[in-house]
């Protein structure tokens, strides 16, 4: 599992998006991409978190170095505030309720 999170200008939400979009149709076509969300915040708008699920390790480090997701980070990087928080969590267990 990969979580970003990510602070978007108010000036920059339109193309944040737009690219945001754009790399999210990209990502799910993806080997081993078994789900790909982008979220914005209700309570802090411009503050977006990404959830992604994938089968292997090596299938997010394709995807790091993949044209869309390289093509991405370019877009939006002068839309965030700081560079984006991501985390790989590798859990050994997860329960459903």
């Amino acid at each position: 599992m990969v979580i970003s999170r990510i602070e978007v200008r108010p000036d920059a939400w339109e193309p944040f998006v737009a690219a945001a979009g754009d790399c999210i149709d990209a990502t799910r076509r993806e080997q081993g991409c078994l789900a790909y969300e982008i979220h914005e915040s209700l309570t802090q708008p411009g503050r977006f978190v990404s959830y992604e699920s994938w089968e292997t390790r090596a299938d997010i480090d394709r995807n790091l170095r993949s044209p869309h997701t390289v093509a991405f980070r370019e877009a939006t990087r002068a839309c965030v505030t700081a560079p984006p928080v991501i985390e790989v969590i590798d859990p050994r267990s997860i329960d459903r309720l």
